[in-house]
């Protein structure tokens, strides 16, 4: 299976064409997760939140459906509290180097570990299409919705579903164009 989602939920250019207008802002994440399988969301996207909206959000998000967490900068004491309620939704938690090691080993016990850059002893996230052909990196794919290249995207889909599960985000300004294409590529191709 090849889970396809986008680095947030929350992009202006979707209100009016993916959102309904008349959608209330707080049923969006719900709305997102009926039609694709992922998130990715940046250190402060998922701190910055109290934990009774992070409840919320597994709460409004269907079985299956997964949180990719960056981790960097500083780091709040509800850490762990956050990662418990975040964690029946959990993909992966994507950390930098920048990170001291013992944080490493407090965030593994939540979810998958991945160096959002290369870290030793982590999977790399691959960044790029060329990047998830090697068999080191992570089975999360992140790609430039700029840049994105559907039959290179074909092959690379091939590759991860023979390998098993794997998860392509889109980056930037994650057009809503390029990621339903992306999906409907992959359930052309019999990833889903």
């Amino acid at each position: 299976m090849i889970a396809i989602g986008a680095w947030g939920w929350e992009h202006a250019a979707w209100l009016g064409g993916f959102y309904p207008e008349d959608l209330p802002p707080e049923w969006r994440l719900t709305f997102y997760s009926n039609e694709f399988d992922a998130v990715g969301l940046d250190a402060d996207a998922w701190l910055a939140p109290d934990i009774e909206t992070l409840r919320g959000w597994v709460g409004d998000t269907r079985e299956g459906f997964r949180f990719f967490l960056g981790l960097s900068g500083q780091l709040p004491d509800d850490l762990d509290e956050r990662l418990t309620v975040l964690a029946p939704r959990l993909g992966a938690v994507l950390v930098d180097a920048a990170l001291p090691s013992e944080v490493f080993d407090q965030v593994r016990r939540f979810a998958p570990l991945w160096g959002d850059g290369p870290i030793p002893g982590l999977a790399t996230v691959a960044q790029g299409l060329s990047a998830a052909l090697e068999l080191e990196r992570a089975p999360l794919v992140m790609l430039d919705d700029e840049t994105l290249n559907l039959r290179a995207a074909r092959t690379v889909m091939d590759i991860l579903g023979r390998r098993g599960h794997a998860t392509i985000l889109l980056r930037g300004h994650a057009s809503l164009a390029r990621l339903e294409e992306l999906r409907t590529l992959r359930d052309l191709l019999g990833w889903h």
